[in-house]
């Protein structure tokens, strides 16, 4: 107890309280926490371990499930992350990933074209409605000064109750005794690479736009913009630079992402939307997004997680340790990391107080 104690008071001297070093700190703590709470339940930490991480990427079916998690939760991670960089707090990736799903089936069932032109404009029209969806958040915020929170969280309630409306209504599978659309066309669905690994190619993609967020944010003009708005709005105005329009493209970017994720799974993994088809992958990005710092840091947190996803059935089963504390987990780390982050900001302040 007393050794831990001296390493939290190292990790919060000057340079020790970054963003990354915390976030590091807050996940290993929690798998910490995850270790005893197994402890506690009658089983072994390290059979629980084995059993969560084996069960999530041993076998081809764990693989490709994990990647799917992935792709959803890192897409989503970004529509956080980049808006947040402005100022701006997207907490309705969920509703932009629900529509965005919708919006690419709906192509995907009703047009007639060769394979690469369905998929493009499939995905284009779940970036589309990702879009739509928080233009009125957006605009909300700018012409009246509404919390983007408490905006984007009703239209999260908005976008499930038209999912389910389309899956029951005009979407709906005549086959089916459950809302559900009808599986999309074998010619419509994304191919898999490396061919023969059932491994879609979106996957891929997913990972493309991380890094090319990473370079956007870290090495353009844009990116020293977002940064500066997000940090001195005034500021930033006052040096010129184009703060409502850096803004508005930002918040965009995360909502384009968010409805991408919807569109990917569609083509790559589900093949339909139904009643309850998605998991809450766009409030997980929140995490993600807080715990990552940046697109690549996204790209790690977003494996971590969808590994904690995948391998908890796995876990369950062969361990019988509850698979609900995985979600336990992915709260847990959040609130440790913003009292460290706390603890570094009060010692930082304190010592320039003095």
């Amino acid at each position: 107890m007393k050794n831990t104690a001296v390493t939290v008071k190292k990790m919060l001297r000057p340079g020790w309280g970054s963003s990354a070093t915390l976030a590091v700190a807050s996940v290993v703590l929690s798998l910490a926490a995850l270790c005893v709470c197994s402890f506690l339940a009658g089983a072994s930490p390290l059979k629980v371990m084995t059993a969560l991480f084996e069960g999530a990427l041993r076998g081809r079916y764990a693989l490709v499930t994990t990647l799917s998690e992935w792709v959803a939760m890192t897409l989503c991670g970004l529509a956080v992350l980049i808006p947040y960089r402005a100022g701006f707090f997207n907490v309705g990736g969920q509703g932009q990933l629900e529509v965005g799903a919708i919006a690419a089936a709906a192509v995907a069932l009703s047009l007639t074209a060769p394979r690469p032109l369905v998929v493009l404009v499939a995905l284009l029209a779940a970036v589309a409605a990702g879009i739509l969806v928080v233009s009125v958040p957006l605009v909300l915020r700018l012409r009246r000064g509404a919390s983007e929170v408490t905006t984007t969280i009703m239209m999260n309630f908005a976008c499930v109750q038209f999912m389910y409306a389309m899956v029951t209504g005009p979407l709906k599978d005549p086959e089916s005794w459950y809302g559900t659309t009808p599986a999309v066309p074998e010619m419509c669905r994304l191919p898999s690479f490396p061919p023969g690994t059932e491994i879609p190619v979106g996957t891929w993609v997913a990972v493309l736009i991380t890094v090319g967020a990473a370079w956007l944010m870290s090495s353009t003009v844009f990116g020293l913009h977002l940064r500066a708005v997000g940090g001195n709005r005034p500021a930033a105005v006052a040096a010129g630079i184009p703060a409502e329009r850096v803004f508005t493209k930002a918040v965009l970017m995360g909502a384009a992402l968010a409805g991408l994720a919807g569109g990917l799974q569609l083509l790559g993994y589900t093949f339909r939307v139904a009643e309850g088809w998605s998991k809450s992958w766009g409030m997980v990005g929140i995490p993600i997004a807080l715990l990552g710092g940046n697109p690549l840091g996204v790209l790690v947190v977003g494996l971590l997680f969808a590994i904690l996803e995948t391998g908890s059935r796995s876990m369950q089963a062969l361990t019988g340790v509850p698979a609900a504390l995985i979600y336990l987990f992915q709260g847990l780390p959040v609130l440790i990391y913003l009292g460290l982050r706390a603890s570094a900001w009060y010692s930082r302040w304190a010592r320039a107080a003095r």
